[in-house]
């Protein structure tokens, strides 16, 4: 495997730690919202591990074994005027919006925790790049 790989396969598990901490299980969902959930994990986790080996003096390939998420470092990245600001509120945008449909009951409403879906899934499809179709490996 070269570095290149090695750094890849440790971001995706530091995603796949960091979306099982903050969302739970999310396998349960729809497959086009666990695609939406895992890009924009991926861009912020690989953003803020940027901001992190520059502010610690690491190496470009160095990848921490676990991933403590630093509010205030992340604070910091809402205030750059770069794709670091776009990445970080998109991440903070998707956990709001996360949390309120984790906190609708799908069978008692069903019909507001698929408009929930929607609405997120609408901002995706507004931002979406193309060639954003981006799979999970975790």
């Amino acid at each position: 495997m070269t570095a290149i790989n090695n750094q890849n396969s440790a971001i995706e598990k530091l995603c796949s730690r960091a979306i099982e901490q903050r969302l739970g299980d999310i396998s349960g969902l729809p497959e086009k919202l666990v695609k939406y959930v895992w890009r924009v994990y991926r861009e912020f986790i690989s953003s803020y591990l940027n901001i992190l080996r520059q502010s610690e003096n690491k190496p470009a390939d160095w990848t921490p074994e676990t991933l403590c998420i630093d509010a205030e470092l992340t604070d910091g990245m809402r205030h750059f005027y770069s794709d670091y600001q776009h990445i970080t509120k998109e991440f903070d945008r998707l956990n709001q919006k996360m949390d309120q449909l984790q906190q609708t009951d799908k069978d008692r409403h069903p019909n507001l925790y698929q408009d929930m879906i929607d609405v997120i899934l609408e901002r995706n499809q507004r931002q979406a790049k193309p060639g954003d179709e981006y799979e999970s490996t975790g």
